[in-house]
C-alpha cells in the first residue's frame, strides 16, 4: 500500500469473531478494558446523536457502565427529532443499535447486548435520582478500575450533570476522606460541569482531560472535529452511513451547525485502544489528538488542546488530529459496514506486534533494532509499514536519526549523542490492503542515557537477533 501517516502507544484495538483467537487474547491483554460512563443532553444539539451513533460502534472497547440523559424535554427549532424527551432519543438510538447487535457480534463478540446497554440507560433530569445512583454503583464497585467519565453537555434546558451532585451527596454524606477516596477513583475526559468538585474541593481529579478547550486562533477545538475528518479519506456521509448500513447509520442526524460535528467525540475517541494512546498519557497523542498541561490550574494534572504536531510542512494544533483523520474514519466507515455483514464480508484492523520491550535504555551511537514482522491481520491481508519518529512527545530536541527501511517490517537507528538522559518516541503505523484499509500502531519509547556503556555495532546485532527470539509486545 506504501501510503499512511502514523502512531502508535500501549494496547490496540483486536477484532474476535465468536471465540478471540489466542494470538489476539495476548494482544488486548496489554491494556485492560476501561470502564465508561457518558453523560448526554441529548435533545439539544443534534450532535450528541451523531455522536452516540459512533460511540455505540465502539462499545465493544470498554465496559459501559451507564449512559444518563440530562435533558427532559427536546430543544425546539434546533433539535428535530420526532421524539421529544432526551431519554427517549438515547433509548430508541440504542434500540437501532440493538438492530444491528446480530451482524456487530459477528465481527467481535465483546459488543455488550442492547438489553445490557438499554438497562443502563437512565434519567438524569432534575427530579431523578437514577444518574447519581448510577455514579455511585459504578464507582463504589468492587472492581479495581477506575471510571472514566465524559460529560457531552449540560446547559440551558438540562438538568445539572449527575456527576456534580453525586460528588455533592459523597461529600455530604461520607466527608471528606472518603470523598477524597471516591473522587480518586474517577477519571474525566470531558467538558467540565462539576464547578466547585474541579476547581477547589480537595483533592483535584485524578486527571482530566478536556477535549472541549481552548479556542485558539478564534477556533474552537471541538469544532474543529468536523473540518478535520468530515471528509477525510474520501468519506462521504450519505454513502458511508446513512444508506445501506442499517437502522444506527440512519439515525445520525444532519442538521447541525457544521457538517458532522460530533462535537463531544473526542471524549471517547481519546480512549479507544489504536495502540497508539495511554489514556493516562495525554501528550502522547490519540485519535483525539495531544493534550497538553492547562496552565490555568498549575498544581493538577489537567490537560486541555494546547499542542502543536509538525506534519507535511507545517506547524499546529490541527495536525495533533488531522494526521490520524484518514485512519479514523476508515475505521468509523469499516464498523458501519460490520452493522449489515458478516465477518468474511468486511475488513477487521491488523494487530501490530513488536518483538523485545517497548522500553529500552541506551547508550548513544548504539544502534536501535526494531522488528515488527510478526503483526498479523486475522482476514489474511497483506500489511505495509511505516515507522516515524513523534519528536513532539520525547525529550530530544536534536537533529533526529536516520531510520533504515522506514517502510519495512524490520528498522533500525543509531541512538543520537546527548549529554544528559533524553527520550525518543517511535512509532510504527501497520495497514492492511482490505477495503477500506484499516491501521493500528506500536509505540516504542528509547530511552538515550550517557552513563551507560555503548556496545559495538556487531554485540546490537547479535542482540537485535536474541529479541527477534522474545515475547511479542
Amino acid at each position: 500500500m506504501g501510503r499512511f501517516t502514523v502512531i502508535s502507544t500501549i494496547g490496540f484495538s483486536v477484532v474476535i469473531f465468536l471465540v478471540m483467537p489466542s494470538a489476539l487474547a495476548d494482544a488486548t491483554a496489554a491494556q485492560a478494558r476501561l470502564r465508561v460512563i457518558v453523560e448526554t443532553d441529548a435533545g439539544g444539539d443534534p450532535d450528541d446523536e451523531q455522536s452516540l451513533v459512533r460511540f455505540l460502534l465502539y462499545a465493544n472497547e470498554w465496559d459501559v457502565e451507564g449512559i444518563i440523559c440530562n435533558r427532559p424535554a427536546v430543544r425546539d427549532g434546533e433539535n428535530r427529532n420526532l421524539e421529544r424527551t432526551g431519554l427517549g432519543i438515547v433509548l430508541n438510538i440504542v434500540k437501532a443499535y440493538g438492530k444491528c447487535y446480530p451482524n456487530l457480534v459477528r465481527h467481535d463478540a465483546r459488543y455488550p447486548p442492547p438489553e445490557q446497554l438499554l438497562r443502563r440507560i437512565v434519567s438524569g433530569y432534575e427530579d431523578s435520582d437514577q444518574g447519581v445512583n448510577l455514579i455511585l454503583s459504578a464507582v463504589d464497585a468492587d472492581d479495581p478500575r477506575p471510571v472514566w467519565f465524559m460529560n457531552w453537555g449540560t446547559d440551558h434546558g438540562s438538568a445539572s450533570s449527575s456527576l456534580k451532585r453525586a460528588l455533592d451527596r459523597v461529600l455530604e454524606e461520607r466527608g471528606a476522606s472518603r470523598y477524597a477516596r471516591f473522587k480518586d477513583r474517577l477519571r474525566l475526559s470531558s467538558s467540565d460541569k462539576f464547578d466547585e468538585h474541579t476547581t477547589t474541593v480537595k483533592p483535584p481529579f485524578r486527571i482530566w482531560i478536556d477535549t472541549f478547550r481552548p479556542e485558539l486562533d478564534r477556533k474552537r477545538w471541538y469544532h474543529r472535529f468536523s473540518a478535520l475528518t468530515a471528509t477525510a479519506g474520501g468519506f462521504d456521509l450519505v454513502r458511508d452511513v446513512l444508506t445501506g448500513h442499517g437502522p444506527l447509520g440512519s439515525m445520525y442526524p444532519t442538521n447541525t451547525t457544521h457538517p458532522q460535528k460530533e462535537g463531544d467525540t473526542m471524549t471517547f475517541l481519546y480512549l479507544v485502544p489504536t495502540g497508539m494512546n495511554d489514556p493516562e498519557q495525554p501528550t502522547w497523542g490519540s485519535w483525539a489528538g495531544r493534550y497538553g498541561r492547562n496552565k490555568n490550574y498549575k498544581d493538577k494534572n489537567y490537560y486541555w488542546a494546547n499542542q502543536k504536531d509538525t506534519w507535511q510542512g507545517s506547524t499546529n494544533r490541527d495536525n495533533t488530529l488531522k494526521r490520524w483523520a484518514v485512519h479514523l474514519q476508515n475505521d468509523f466507515k469499516t464498523r458501519l459496514d460490520w452493522c449489515v455483514t458478516d465477518f468474511p464480508g468486511a475488513n477487521h484492523p491488523p494487530v501490530p506486534r513488536l518483538r523485545g520491550p517497548l522500553h529500552r535504555t541506551v547508550a548513544p551511537g548504539e544502534r536501535v533494532r526494531l522488528d515488527a514482522g510478526s503483526s498479523t491481520d486475522v482476514d489474511g491481508d497483506s500489511l505495509a509499514y511505516t515507522w516515524i519518529f513523534y519528536p513532539e512527545v520525547g525529550s530530544y530536541r536534536g537533529t533526529l536519526p536516520q531510520l533504515a527501511d522506514p517502510r519495512s517490517p524490520q528498522t533500525s537507528f543509531v541512538a543520537p549523542k546527548v549529554d544528559t538522559t533524553e527520550t525518543i518516541h517511535l512509532l510504527v503505523a501497520v495497514t492492511d490492503n482490505g477495503v477500506p484499509p484499516l491501521t493500528r500502531y506500536r509505540r516504542v519509547i528509547v530511552t538515550i542515557d550517557p552513563k551507560v556503556a555503548a556496545i559495538t555495532d556487531q554485540e546490537s546485532s547479535k542482540m537485535g537477533s536474541q529479541i527477534n527470539k522474545s515475547k511479542l509486545e
